[in-house]
């Protein structure tokens, strides 16, 4: 679905990715994981196409990112920043109808269709009734569930989420990662919590802006890199009710 070929960026002479390769299959959810300043969001960057890499390509469904165009890439991934503001003056709906733009153009104007794919959006993050509310009164866990819902209204095949529970409050944090798991999508998403990283498929490990570690969490999770890569030690548990792991984490 979507690979990055010896993927590097340099900024003032470092390396901030430096030689990824990583290919994400189809339906996956790969959960994207390293320290603070591992490169992990510039990383999710280079395959959104939202920086051009100094070096190696990406591919979205076996094309250039540079072939498809930007609408030919919005059409098939939305990306969700860490960070993201607006100076205009936009109501919840106004910013999650911004998503249907990339369907838009004089042949194929506002429809029924999209005003449904907007109201299933906003339902799906649990912003029903908030519409109306303009933008600049919303707390920042209720602009990140808007900037979710405006991506899922984009209907993209890859869905992209840089650090998607910041901000959020336990239960929506839960909300949105039981959603993702839902989605009939293939999805990238950053995380720091290493206990919601345990319910991805796969996770890619950034150290130094070098790919480390790639597989299932249980295999990647383990004693030597949990020590190397984030200086930690960890006890495994396991939560009575559904036999899940859990990672207790002390300091090295």
């Amino acid at each position: 679905m979507l690979s990055g070929q010896d993927l590097t960026l340099r900024r003032g002479g470092a390396r901030i990715v430096d030689g990824v390769t990583l290919a994400v299959q189809e339906g996956e959810v790969l959960g994207l994981i390293g320290p603070n300043g591992s490169g992990k969001s510039t990383l999710m960057r280079l395959l959104a196409g939202l920086l051009r890499p100094d070096q190696g390509q990406v591919t979205l469904e076996g094309q250039p990112l540079a072939a498809l165009g930007p609408r030919g890439v919005a059409r098939r991934l939305a990306f969700v920043a860490q960070f993201s503001e607006t100076a205009q003056r936009l109501t919840v709906r106004d910013a999650v109808e911004l998503g249907r733009t990339p369907w838009l153009d004089a042949r194929a104007p506002w429809s029924p269709q999209d005003e449904a794919h907007v109201t299933h959006a906003l339902s799906l993050l649990d912003m029903a009734g908030f519409e109306a509310r303009d933008w600049a009164s919303l707390s920042g866990g209720e602009r990140q569930r808007v900037h979710i819902a405006r991506a899922l209204a984009q209907t993209p095949r890859i869905l992209m989420l840089d650090e998607p529970t910041n901000h959020l409050d336990i239960r929506h944090q839960l909300q949105v990662l039981d959603l993702v798991a839902r989605l009939p999508l293939t999805v990238v998403m950053a995380l720091h919590d290493l206990n919601q990283a345990m319910r991805c498929d796969r996770l890619a490990v950034m150290q130094a802006g070098r790919l480390v570690a790639l597989g299932p969490p249980a295999q990647v999770l383990d004693d030597a890199l949990l020590c190397d890569v984030f200086g930690v030690r960890a006890q495994r548990l396991t939560d009575p009710d559904d036999g899940s792991a859990i990672l207790r984490f002390q300091p090295r």
